[in-house]
């Protein structure tokens, strides 16, 4: 199926000249001291590095997303992918992967055509604690860091680390943001799965790692790539285009783990409605 052309794209991606807060740094300035002090032998040493064991993109021992941004931000192996930069590996006119780093649940619910998945967050071995996301309406439960992803890349890739390797998630990142190192309650726009997800591919020797900035948006409503889905197909075929694009890009497909933060939102909205009427 082909997605409907979109005519915007994502307010917090959108490319459309300069932007309050956005800043495009020289790569002179972009590796500096601070790179140096702190990723001074990831730079050098990347293989030596992947043999030791690579500092984790997201999760325990991973580093403020601002040092994953001076990081790759300095590194010659991360830029940016072009929508003909994805469509002609898809279509096989030029080697490489693309790859699908969200959790395996929303990657069988819809996927771009032509893609893998190697998803960098999986569900929580813990139980208990993966099932205390369902209350929340997190698709999935609560998850982590996938200990294996190195390696699920390397299977695509056929252990080739100087393939093209281009990453692709929901919001895709943009290392022309700058990050933030202000307040902390401010998320960074720029950051991504798939930034965090090069960030440790880089350390393991990748050399031509990419990220599409809008993630999937861009590439299906604005490069109309297509997509496929055997669970949702009839339904996102018979919905209206804008309907469509909530769905897929908001995970609102119907899932089963989302059925108990539903059923708390309802019991807390009808509580809330009892407390009204008694009180008045």
């Amino acid at each position: 199926m082909r997605a409907t052309r979109a005519t915007t794209t994502i307010a917090t991606n959108e490319r459309v000249g300069p932007a309050r807060g956005r800043r495009r740094r020289p790569p002179a300035r972009r590796a500096g001291v601070f790179v140096r002090a702190s990723f001074g032998r990831f730079a050098t040493e990347s293989t030596a590095r992947a043999r030791d064991g690579v500092k984790p993109g997201k999760g325990p021992g991973s580093p403020p997303y601002s040092e994953i941004y001076d990081y790759l931000a300095s590194s010659r192996a991360v830029r940016e992918a072009s929508i003909e930069d994805v469509r002609a590996v898809v279509r096989g006119r030029r080697r490489g992967a693309v790859i699908d780093v969200r959790q395996p649940l929303e990657h069988e619910e819809w996927r771009l055509s032509g893609t893998k998945s190697a998803p960098f967050l999986v569900p929580m071995s813990n139980q208990i604690r993966r099932a205390s996301g369902y209350f929340l309406s997190i698709k999935g439960g609560l998850k982590e860091r996938n200990a294996s992803f190195i390696e699920r890349v390397d299977e695509l890739t056929n252990g080739s680390r100087r393939e093209t390797v281009i990453l692709l998630d929901l919001r895709g990142g943009d290392l022309s943001i700058a990050p933030n190192t202000g307040s902390t309650s401010i998320s960074d726009r720029g950051d991504s799965l798939s930034l965090r997800a090069a960030f440790e591919l880089v350390q393991a020797g990748y050399t031509d790692v990419r990220y599409v900035v809008g993630g999937f948006p861009t590439l299906i409503d604005e490069g109309g790539l297509e997509f496929e889905s055997e669970k949702y197909g009839a339904l996102l075929d018979a919905v209206g285009d804008r309907t469509r694009r909530t769905l897929m890009y908001s995970n609102l497909l119907p899932d089963p783990s989302l059925a108990p933060g539903v059923l708390v939102q309802l019991v807390l909205l009808l509580a809330l409605v009892i407390f009204q009427q008694a009180s008045s």
